[in-house]
């Protein structure tokens, strides 16, 4: 019922005229319908009623009549008693059966043709009615009736009379009322429209003249206009309408005052908010703000990102709830994240995520008087100083390991020097040794220094140019000595491209420091090579991927070799691959060579297997 009045206020004509019509013949429709439907009803359950009656009758009559037939066994008989029974009205199909359901005679008629025998041999057996089914069923589609009747001689059932009834014509009975109903409600509808335009014309017509008044309600000066003759009731309208001409002009000029200021209002909210929604989409920062609930009512981009949440997993969740999900990617630490009500104090609390990537982020909190926004969370991402923190602590504890070791031997000697009487030749040796070891804090603070440049300055004190990488490995090899005793490295011909976008001066130092390992780390001797090669690397953007040339330099030693740990460790700071301290070194070439590589926009390339040697390729964009 909802349904039909919500179809009826879409489909409802704006105009009274038509609705008042439209309302008159909905309910002469509907009371003629009801009522030719009632009838039809009536005269159909007559019918169905009268042809089941016929039905159950015809099937006992021809059971009475054809038991001593078939007892005889005189079905020609038995098919002719059918047929003259058969002549009946709506009557389709007779079937006289034997009790174990085979058919003895089957009689046909159709409208407009006379009953006839159906003479198909052999005849299937049929299903018959069981004990205490009834005899007598309409069928599923409505379209026929079944009758059945048993044929008796004494007690015992000898066979079976079905009698089909066909109720096609009752359906086309009913039909014809409903039609005749429909066209009596027509002809009463098209009556009842002529009649009530008549009686409404007068009616209409003042209500169009207040209407277009109403239109047109007040002039330049808020005169009133409209002059109705007619009932009561329309100088009462007359008199609402004039009257409110009057007010309406007084009231529209206040309302165009409020209008304009709450447009200036709103105008100054919406950029307020279009400012706050861009200041929280573009901030780097997480924000969360809960409502008096204590419940998550809104979260930015940036701390999806962060804790790498979706927003349903995050709206709506209590501090409990969402601090179980942070929890739930914690990395182990030696202090654990005390919870997200400790944020809310005056110290920052730290949590670390584990991940691909791990996230160190920083939480602090503040509450709020507002009904609207309780409590509001600030996250930061302070993985960078927190690593960076992390790396300064570890390089000063390798510098001052590294530079403590030359240190004790040189105050060691200086000791021994000062406070005994030593040999000439003695003295000599230990001075000696004090001067290597003075050079190699040298080298070791040189190349500190190198370092702390790099991280400072990073690329800004390049110089870049496209040049042939091959001209510039042969300038550089023209200057350099091998140390004694050992071949110049072997360099095989350029026979690929190579030409490279590089800073000449530090690729001078990239490749000296490189092939300075290269000669230390094989002290058993055997050649150097050096080998240009040429490779493609697919390289994603923002928006893409797109295939990169790289242009290698391959420095191969036949050396000590490096094992998998060790390979792993390559570029670490003051990592050296011989412990035993044979092999003089500072332990910081490769880490200086792998930040001016990745500064030039290259990569550092190492594979070694102990034993056998260390392949360094260094790889430059064409």
């Amino acid at each position: 019922m909802e349904k039909l009045f919500g179809a009826w206020r879409l489909l409802q004509p704006r105009h009274l005229h038509t609705q008042t019509v439209l309302m008159v013949s909905l309910v002469l429709l509907l009371v003629l319908g009801l009522w030719g439907g009632w009838g039809g009803y009536q005269q159909h359950r007559s019918n169905l009623a009268h042809t089941e009656s016929a039905s159950r009758a015809l099937a006992r009559h021809i059971a009475l009549a054809s038991g001593n037939l078939i007892l005889n066994d005189r079905l020609d008989a038995l098919e002719s008693l059918v047929i003259e029974f058969a002549e009946h009205p709506n009557v389709r199909l007779v079937q006289v059966l034997s009790a174990e359901g085979q058919v003895l005679t089957e009689i046909h008629q159709e409208p407009g043709r006379p009953a006839h025998a159906n003479f198909e041999r052999p005849r299937p057996s049929l299903p018959l009615p069981k004990e205490g089914q009834p005899l007598g069923r309409f069928s599923e589609d409505g379209s026929h009736f079944e009758a059945w009747s048993p044929i008796k001689s004494g007690p015992k059932i000898v066979g079976w009379v079905q009698v089909k009834s066909d109720l096609a014509e009752l359906q086309s009975q009913r039909n014809l009322i409903w039609r005749n109903s429909l066209l009596v409600a027509a002809l009463a509808i098209g009556l009842s429209a002529m009649l009530l335009g008549r009686l409404m014309h007068a009616t209409m017509t003042l209500f169009d003249e207040a209407g277009r008044f109403a239109a047109n309600l007040i002039d330049g000066e808020g005169q009133t206009l409209l002059q109705i003759k007619g009932p009561l009731e329309f100088q009462k309208l007359q008199k609402a309408l004039n009257e409110a001409s009057v007010l309406l002009q007084q009231h529209l000029l206040v309302l165009q005052d409020s209008i304009q200021t709450q447009q200036q209002h709103e105008a100054q909210l919406a950029a307020q908010n279009a400012q706050l929604g861009a200041i929280f989409a573009l901030s780097p920062d997480g924000l969360i703000t809960f409502d008096e609930a204590g419940r998550v009512q809104f979260a930015n981009q940036a701390f999806l990102s962060l804790s790498r949440l979706r927003s349903e997993q995050v709206l709506g969740q209590t501090d409990r709830q969402l601090e179980t999900l942070l929890l739930a990617q914690a990395a182990e630490t030696e202090q654990p994240f005390p919870g997200l009500a400790a944020c809310f104090g005056p110290v920052k609390q730290v949590l670390s995520l584990r991940g691909e990537k791990p996230l160190v982020l920083s939480f602090s909190g503040r509450e709020s008087d507002s009904t609207a926004v309780k409590r509001v969370l600030y996250v930061c991402d302070v993985t960078q100083a927190h690593n960076l923190d992390r790396m300064k602590s570890e390089f000063l504890s390798l510098a001052a390991h590294e530079l403590r070791t030359p240190l004790t031997s040189i105050y060691g000697f200086v000791e021994l020097m000062v406070g005994r009487e030593i040999p000439e030749a003695k003295r000599q040796n230990m001075l000696t040794r004090i001067h290597r070891q003075c050079k190699l804090m040298i080298n070791i603070l040189n190349e500190l220094l190198d370092l702390a440049r790099i991280e400072a300055r990073g690329n800004s004190d390049f110089k870049f140019g496209m040049l042939d990488l091959a001209q510039v490995v042969d300038e550089i090899l023209a200057e350099f000595k091998p140390p004694e005793g050992r071949e110049r490295p072997k360099v095989e011909a350029a026979n690929v491209p190579t030409q490279v976008c590089i800073d000449p001066q530090k690729m001078q130092q990239i490749l000296l420091n490189t092939l300075s390992n290269a000669y230390k780390y094989s002290p058993d001797g055997g050649p150097v090579t050096l080998r240009f090669v040429r490779a493609s690397k697919q390289v994603s953007d923002d928006e893409s991927v797109q295939a990169q040339t790289f242009c290698g330099l391959e420095i191969r030693d036949q050396g000590i070799g490096l094992s998998a740990e060790h390979l792993a460790r390559m570029g670490e700071r003051f990592f050296r691959a011989d412990t035993s301290g044979h092999i003089p070194g500072t332990g910081l070439n490769v880490s200086i060579v792998k930040e001016l590589m990745e500064l030039m926009g290259g990569r550092l390339q190492v594979e070694s297997e102990l034993g056998k040697g260390t392949c360094i390729t260094l790889w430059f964009k064409c």
